[in-house]
């Protein structure tokens, strides 16, 4: 390996503990104790827009109906960050992580933020850990793709990054046979991946995502996997400024200078320098907008 694992302990401000520092490292050291914990403290808000699932209302989180009416049923935009997150886990319920929770006393956020809180008790913990964005064989048919985040963290004694889904419930250990602390590689496709089988028509006819604009949704995902390794967890709406009037806008250069960050994304450790490399020079690809920037640039575009 030509890098130091350590660069992973670094933090952003999405990873950043603050003043929680010191509470995230009296937790246990035991992985899966803390992806069980990670669990036990937030709710994913798809929950509160399907049908409720008996078997997940029974065995974790209580009847959802009694989430209070008045609270958000999306509340990732509020707790974006690792220190909102905790601040808010404690304030509904100050005992702490190692309690049982119902709907009522979680927070209500995605798998973005289960990654980015479960990074950020690893790192406070000094394992390396970092976040990454793509999509999870949930059924796991090798058929059907999600968009997910995980978490991958080094494991000093097999010298290997070991793949975790913090926000999987457990239920892989009953349905499947192995744990969401150690998943089988073939449970991820990198974003990286998925763009380049778009771009060159490779992409195996059996793995389908029922995305409206699956090629648009991979250059998103692409850049917060980007990101992610460079240890800045972006957030959805965070989006390169150059890709705000969608793919169809960019040009055949463009495009190619795409398909090579996704072939440098398909193996990151070895291709960290060239990543960081791109990280640091190519402005189309740090300069970020988001939603409400992008409001303003149409009222500016239109004077």
């Amino acid at each position: 390996m030509t890098y130091d694992v350590r660069r992973w302990l670094s933090t952003s401000v999405y990873t950043d503990a603050g003043a929680y520092t010191d509470f995230l490292r009296s937790l246990p050291d035991s992985v899966p104790e803390l992806t069980r914990m990670v669990c036990g403290v937030i709710m994913h808000p798809s929950m509160y827009f399907t049908e409720p699932w008996a078997y997940l209302e029974e065995k974790y989180f209580g009847k959802i109906s009694d989430y209070p009416a008045r609270r958000f049923k999306n509340e990732d935009e509020i707790y974006i960050t690792a220190a909102a997150m905790i601040a808010g886990i404690l304030r509904l319920d100050g005992r702490g992580f190692d309690v049982r929770r119902d709907v009522t006393r979680r927070i209500t956020v995605s798998c973005r933020h289960a990654s980015v809180l479960f990074s950020a008790i690893l790192k406070a913990k000094g394992i390396p850990c970092r976040c990454r964005a793509g999509y999870m064989d949930f059924g796991d048919s090798g058929e059907e793709f999600t968009e997910h985040w995980v978490n991958e963290y080094w494991d000093s004694k097999s010298q290997r990054w070991i793949l975790v889904d913090a926000d999987g419930y457990y239920e892989y250990e009953e349905r499947f046979g192995y744990s969401q602390c150690d998943l089988p590689r073939r449970k991820f496709l990198s974003a990286g991946k998925v763009w380049l089988g778009l771009r060159r028509g490779t992409l195996s006819e059996n793995v389908r995502m029922y995305i409206p604009d699956v090629l648009l949704n991979a250059a998103t995902y692409l850049f917060m996997d980007f990101h992610a390794l460079m240890n800045n967890e972006i957030f959805y709406s965070h989006q390169p400024l150059y890709l705000r009037d969608g793919i169809a806008a960019l040009g055949e250069q463009k495009l190619r200078a795409l398909d090579e960050l996704a072939g440098l994304l398909e193996n990151p450790d070895e291709n960290i320098a060239a990543l960081d490399a791109l990280y640091r020079q190519n402005a189309d690809f740090y300069v970020l907008t988001n939603n409400t920037q992008n409001v303003y640039h149409a009222l500016f575009d239109k004077n």
